[in-house]
């Protein structure tokens, strides 16, 4: 199973969903979505975004688990 860690990474940093939203220019909903692991796939322009604004690799976005 694929776990997307961004609720993790905004909670470390300090940053709401609606801050980020806005700071990516990505949907609020997406955001949501993906913070609650309810995205059935990610736009590789969404990732880039995400990575760019939190200074992350793709492997802290996103891991694989036994689940």
């Amino acid at each position: 199973m694929v776990v997307i860690q961004l609720a993790k990474l905004l909670d470390a940093k300090h940053i709401s969903r609606a801050e980020f939203a806005k700071r990516t220019e990505i949907r609020p909903s997406t955001i949501s979505d993906l913070c609650n692991n309810k995205s059935s796939f990610i736009k590789l322009e969404h990732i880039s975004r995400i990575c760019n604004e939190l200074l992350c690799d793709i492997g802290d976005l996103i891991k694989l688990s036994d689940d």
